[in-house]
């Protein structure tokens, strides 16, 4: 399960870097992707990855019990993220 996170971790650590690339692209008006003129996947895909990053610290924290403290601050700023994305602020 460890090595499951780890990837798809990583995997959205790629996939956020790529979607703000794209983000910056569009809003700067060198390429057209409609789905990339604001910031709702950027703040999404900032959600997903906190989720999957805080849950592998989580699963981390029984080896490592200091993990715990980035397994909280992880799902806090996911919850900071979550609440953000609910009131429309992207």
């Amino acid at each position: 399960m460890e090595k499951i996170l780890g990837g798809f971790g990583w995997l959205m650590l790629g996939v956020t870097v790529l979607i703000v690339g794209l983000t910056v692209l569009t809003l700067n008006g060198i390429f057209t992707f409609g789905i990339f003129m604001n910031y709702l996947p950027v703040g999404l895909s900032i959600l997903v990855g906190l989720v999957v990053w805080g849950l592998r610290f989580y699963f981390n924290a029984r080896r490592y019990p200091s993990y715990m403290k980035y397994s909280i601050f992880a799902f806090v700023f996911a919850l900071i993220q979550l609440i953000f994305l609910l009131s429309n602020v992207y």
